[in-house]
């Protein structure tokens, strides 16, 4: 049985794509505030006085497309990624090469690449699986 991380390994620039992004260490974002001065009188948040007109972000980091998708699916309200793309697939008939999510429709937008050589997009409604959208 083929797992995704090998249908991955078959995407061309997939472990070049892997290696920069394990070779890059993930820091915090930097933020600019302005300050009384304008734009040359701004500070970072961390000088921010804490209370609760700052401007300052909350601590963490906001939760992902992929990983709001991930955490629908484990908890019921989405389909698995596993029939939503079988849905994608029998309308898209071609190399799959990605999925995008777009949490605030709840739609899976699938891409292909049909032996032709064409790309085609296929939307899957995350919650009932049904194609909703299909574009070449």
């Amino acid at each position: 049985m083929e797992t995704r991380l090998m249908k991955l390994q078959r995407i061309p620039l997939f472990q070049p794509l892997l290696a920069l992004a394990l070779a890059v260490p993930a820091g915090p974002a930097m933020a600019f505030v302005p300050g009384p001065g304008g734009a040359s009188g701004g500070r970072p948040p961390s000088a921010m006085p804490p209370g609760p007109s700052s401007p300052v972000p909350p601590r963490g980091r906001a939760v992902s497309d992929h990983d709001h998708a991930r955490q629908t699916s484990r908890s019921g309200e989405n389909r698995g990624f596993e029939e939503l793309m079988r849905s994608a697939q029998s309308r898209g008939r071609g190399e799959y090469l990605g999925v995008e999510p777009d949490i605030g429709r709840n739609i899976y937008r699938f891409k292909f690449l049909r032996p032709g050589g064409n790309v085609v997009w296929v939307d899957v409604d995350g919650r009932t699986g049904r194609v909703v959208a299909e574009r070449d």
